[in-house]
């Protein structure tokens, strides 16, 4: 594929194990509540966190359960000042150079370049202003009166919803790419990496092409 001869192209690139080495929610979740009042409402967390290893509920149920728990009551200005400096503080130690590399030689190129995540966007939409990245697509919160009630205020933002979420953005901006790329780690980013012309999954810094 030869970028020159395209002017219009999209790289969507999955955020937790893609972009970083590990998962950023729980340190997001320390970072905004502390240890101390994870480990008071450990009681009320680890059974939400067995029920979704016995499958009994998905993942989608457990982190609204366990949001709820942690962030109920929290307010908006409180959040977003503590998801703004997580992002400009925190973020950093888990990029992946490698990988933070070929999501900078989409931005040089002048391509689309949007982060979908199963993570909040609270905080991403931080991380992305600072290294000017088009867009986030991500799980938000649900807030009533300016106050977390701890719920989603979109579906998780993981498997099929990757998709669905990423088509209603393009609808609602208007976008039509002619190419895109999709970079992922996990079995929640299949269906985005069906969806792309070409797509790439992640292990470590090594990227293997995508079979369809």
């Amino acid at each position: 594929m030869n970028d020159s001869n395209r002017l219009n192209i999209a790289a969507y690139f999955d955020f937790d194990g893609t972009i970083t080495t590990e998962d950023t929610l729980l340190p997001f979740l320390v970072h905004c509540v502390g240890w101390s009042r994870i480990l008071l409402n450990m009681p009320r967390i680890a059974p939400n966190i067995i029920l979704y290893i016995l499958r009994i509920i998905d993942n989608e149920k457990a982190k609204e359960r366990i949001l709820i728990i942690l962030l109920k009551g929290y307010s908006f200005t409180n959040l977003d000042k503590k998801a703004k400096s997580f992002a400009y503080t925190h973020i950093s130690k888990y990029i992946k150079p490698e990988v933070f590399a070929k999501l900078e030689y989409h931005i040089e190129h002048r391509h689309k370049v949007v982060i979908i995540s199963a993570n909040l966007a609270i905080y991403l939409r931080h991380w992305i202003d600072i290294h000017k990245i088009g867009d986030v697509i991500a799980t938000e919160l649900e807030f009533v009166n300016g106050t977390a009630t701890g719920k989603l205020a979109t579906r998780n933002c993981y498997g099929e919803q990757k998709v669905i979420r990423l088509e209603q953005y393009l609808t609602e901006k208007g976008l039509n790419f002619d190419y895109s790329y999709g970079y992922g780690n996990s079995r929640g980013d299949h269906e985005l990496l069906d969806y792309v012309n070409e797509g790439y999954m992640i292990k470590g810094d090594e990227f293997s092409k995508w079979e369809k």
